[in-house]
């Protein structure tokens, strides 16, 4: 949080010396403590262990503390909401993806977590759904009608081989790019995927392309990690964490490995509220002012309850 007029801080130097008066003059019990703050001679009445015999002058300090922020224009970094955003949704449906190491299966978890990623983006967010077997089709282009999106999630059929390259690249076509080749705002991948690439161009290839368009990818590999014996022996249950891992790092992104359905939604969610929103500098001094009005009320407010109490 930074000030547009800090120099009004210096202002909060005065609370010490209010605080020092109240004190004194609680002791001496004098009734020109009203001046300072509300009626503080009803609790020299009280013993001075009671705790709650300061509450009404201590609220009465914390709003007038606000009150000083407040005055000072505090600004903030809030995230709000990025309509120049996109974010392609790349899911591997290889046959795979059929297997139950995920309940109820792959692909039904990853069908679930990605709507849930879908719901907790903001409204003006675009979205496009890509697949990708042995080749890859965009389902839904970018848009941002995510009911469709989400929709189309749950239409996903499975196909045979893996071309996590083609999935790829497929999606950094979903982009509008600017004359420089640019997508004319944040971009996004997230590709997920359970196996390794058997089909089409390398994955490692697309991405020199993701990096020069500045095309960030976030990658989840699902499934439990098996030993490269198990493996060989039974290839569609292993994933390629290596190649994974490798596209996510070198183009800015973050990788996640998913070995359960619980791992899988929070990956998506923990993404969801990642993407599709930019940090925004805010002032707020019209919360603090609220919420130095409102403490002020409660100090009056527990000030007279004390009256009565006495």
């Amino acid at each position: 949080m930074d000030f547009q007029a800090p120099q009004l801080l210096l202002l909060l130097l005065v609370l010490p010396i209010l605080v020092w008066e109240y004190r004194r003059r609680i002791a001496k019990a004098t009734s020109s403590a009203y001046v300072l703050f509300p009626d503080p001679k009803q609790f020299t009445s009280l013993p001075r262990s009671a705790w709650k015999r300061h509450l009404g002058a201590g609220l009465y300090l914390l709003a007038l503390a606000l009150g000083v922020v407040a005055l000072a224009r505090p600004q903030a970094s809030v995230l709000m909401p990025d309509n120049l955003a996109g974010v392609v949704l790349t899911i591997d449906i290889s046959l795979s993806m059929r297997a139950t190491d995920i309940e109820p299966s792959r692909l039904d978890a990853a069908k679930t977590a990605a709507q849930t990623f879908v719901k907790v983006l903001p409204p003006g967010a675009k979205v496009a759904l890509v697949s990708f077997a042995g080749y890859a089709s965009t389902v839904v282009p970018l848009t941002a009608d995510h009911a469709r999106v989400l929709e189309q999630i749950e239409s996903l059929e499975l196909a045979r081989r893996t071309a996590i390259g083609e999935g790829l690249r497929e999606s950094l076509s979903q982009f509008p790019l600017d004359e420089a080749g640019k997508p004319l705002g944040p971009s996004t991948v997230v590709l997920l995927s359970d196996g390794r690439n058997n089909w089409g161009v390398e994955p490692l290839e697309v991405v020199e392309e993701a990096k020069a368009m500045g095309v960030v990818v976030h990658t989840i590999g699902l499934g439990r990690r098996q030993s490269e014996e198990d493996w060989t022996s039974n290839n569609w249950m292993a994933f390629d964490e290596e190649t994974l891992r490798a596209i996510a790092e070198a183009t800015g992104g973050e990788y996640y490995a998913a070995e359960s359905a619980q791992a899988l939604m929070d990956a998506y969610r923990k993404l969801g509220k990642a993407v599709g929103w930019k940090p925004t500098r805010t002032e707020v001094s019209g919360l603090l002012t609220f919420l130095a009005g409102l403490t002020l009320a409660s100090s009056l407010v527990v000030s007279n309850l004390r009256r009565k109490v006495v």
